[in-house]
């Protein structure tokens, strides 16, 4: 379930849909339109279940093992058609999507990848040194490659997988944490100092993908 510690925002606790999508990235064009269709139809069941109640959605995960091997395809044309989609029908205010992939790459900032990506590496490593250097210290900041790999690795999943959050959770969420904190936080335990580690991750990621 999702929607966890937001009930006194007046977001309801509600089931996670699990769904699956067969459409390959090297299937042609209309494979690409059948990833669409898929995701569209699992957030019309969504949106017709409600938000609460026993059979209620909170949010999908989608998952699209075609795409696995296409990162680029996955993050810049497929998300934009999903972002464009939301858009035309004007259901901003109901739905957001969230990219996942198991090469996910954090965005360098020098262009605009669209909503729905991890924060570019700019604005963590400012995030970074804002929220984990203490003053005067003799603490070494956290690389570019390095900093680059934590927002990555907080994106990176077994196959890719599109993540539909209902709006009011986001906004809800987004109000009550501490944005910069939270992703500075999020990057110390997976790279650094005392951290998770690369070896580990990438131990961790191809261990899921094998089963």
């Amino acid at each position: 379930k999702s929607g966890q510690g937001l009930g006194d925002m007046g977001v309801p606790v509600a089931n996670i849909m699990y769904s699956y999508s067969e459409a390959l990235a090297d299937g042609g064009e209309n494979d690409v339109y059948l990833l669409m269709a898929d995701v569209w139809g699992a957030i019309f069941d969504m949106i017709s279940a409600g938000p609460s109640g026993k059979n209620g959605v909170s949010s999908i995960l989608l998952s699209a093992p075609g795409f696995d091997d296409d990162f680029s395809l996955w993050a810049g044309p497929v998300f934009a058609m999903l972002e464009s989609g939301v858009g035309a029908i004007e259901a901003e205010e109901m739905i957001g999507v969230v990219c996942f992939h198991p090469k996910y790459v954090t965005p360098d900032g020098k262009s605009w990848p669209g909503f729905g990506h991890m924060h570019s590496l700019v604005r963590l490593k400012k995030w970074c040194n804002e929220h984990t250097l203490q003053p005067h210290s003799n603490e070494i900041p956290l690389t570019d490659d390095e900093v680059a790999a934590g927002g990555a690795w907080q994106r990176r999943t077994p196959h890719a997988v599109i993540n539909v959050l209902r709006a009011e959770q986001l906004e809800a969420a987004e109000g009550r944490r501490k944005t910069g904190e939270l992703y500075a936080r999020n990057v110390g335990v997976l790279v650094g100092k005392g951290g998770i580690g690369l070896d580990d991750l990438q131990s961790a990621l191809e261990n899921e993908r094998s089963l």
